[in-house]
């Protein structure tokens, strides 16, 4: 009769590896690392049980209370019914690792177990994580509707999502990002994101984090050379420009914004089919939301009824909140 002594044997260390968070572990640490905008997701990132709806008031409205009076006058004391409450759902990814039992059977320690497993992740941590990076900027849900609410759909206008959060932005104005589609590097194009930046300024607040493309990075990078107040004048001299300030705010760019695509701008623009994405965001109003209990969260190991493997599924459950997209800007840049 057949041993399959030796096949628990493996089960129970690979069970082991998951149970102590290692698998867990490597994956959000790729996650949150791989690519600049995360590393700024990762202070923002709120924990919520996943049977909640991702709801929040938002005060889209004036108060019908708030007049001018003289002595004895009667003074209104209506209710207030500008609130609106945006919802959200969550989102769900999957991915899984999958190791040959004949790989297996030459692993002769627990340790040489743990290395397959770790090779197994250096290609599931990567895609996954590359998979929400993109996600996080270019998802919509009129093209996407089973992925997270990226930023192309929250910090907008209506020319690309008509509503966000199931608030219509043509009911809701003030429901809009400030946006401009139609940015010319050539002319004023350093004017043109200050006034976008100081429209997104509300409240005694403003953007405090810009992200664009690489090669939008190193325009705007060649426009303020020659201004020091700009850049860090140490590191810019010595590095070549790498630590580039706008309003005294880092700016990175990251591989996943757009570059090269053409502007939704409905209008005639120059050149509308090659530009990219320079986004204004405000932090105090993003916000990464995710399930604990499907945080990358590992099952134990299974043996396929179909083929020579053991098997483990990685689920992931969240969503991107921007609280309040008229806080934030976006620009499409020509050539960028």
């Amino acid at each position: 009769m057949s041993d399959y002594s030796s096949s628990y044997a493996y089960l129970n260390t690979l069970q082991t590896l998951v149970r102590e968070g290692f698998v867990t572990k490597a994956i959000v640490d790729t996650f949150f690392t791989s690519e600049r905008f995360f590393q700024e997701i990762r202070d923002l990132t709120d924990t919520q049980n996943g049977a909640l709806a991702l709801t929040w008031p938002v005060n889209i409205g004036k108060s019908s209370n708030t007049i001018a009076f003289s002595g004895g006058q009667g003074l209104p004391a209506n209710s207030l019914d500008s609130f609106i409450r945006p919802s959200l759902g969550w989102k769900y990814y999957a991915d899984a690792l999958a190791l040959n039992v004949t790989d297996l059977q030459q692993a002769d320690s627990p340790e040489a177990i743990a290395s397959l497993v770790d090779s197994q992740l250096d290609i599931v941590k990567m895609s996954l994580a590359d998979r929400l990076a993109g996600d996080f900027i270019t998802s919509t849900q009129a093209v996407y509707p089973l992925q997270l609410n990226g930023l192309a759909e929250a910090i907008d206008d209506g020319t690309v999502a008509t509503t966000y959060a199931n608030v219509s932005r043509t009911t809701y104005p003030t429901w809009k990002a400030i946006v401009n589609y139609d940015v010319l590097t050539s002319v004023n194009l350093i004017n043109t994101l200050y006034g976008l930046d100081l429209q997104a300024s509300q409240d005694g607040h403003r953007p405090n984090f810009y992200a664009t493309t690489r090669l939008a990075y190193a325009t705007i990078q060649d426009t303020l050379m020659a201004l020091d107040v700009y850049n860090q004048p140490d590191m810019a001299r010595t590095t070549g420009g790498h630590d580039l300030i706008f309003n005294g705010t880092p700016v990175v760019w990251d591989p996943h914004i757009p570059t090269g695509v053409a502007t939704v701008y409905t209008g005639s623009a120059p050149n509308p089919n090659s530009g990219g994405y320079f986004y204004m965001i405000n932090r105090s109003t993003l916000k990464y939301v995710v399930d604990p209990k499907m945080n990358f969260t590992v099952s134990d190991w299974l043996i396929s009824t179909t083929t020579a493997q053991v098997i483990a599924r990685i689920l992931h459950a969240s969503n991107l909140v921007v609280l309040r997209p008229p806080s934030n800007a976006v620009a499409w840049i020509q050539g960028a």
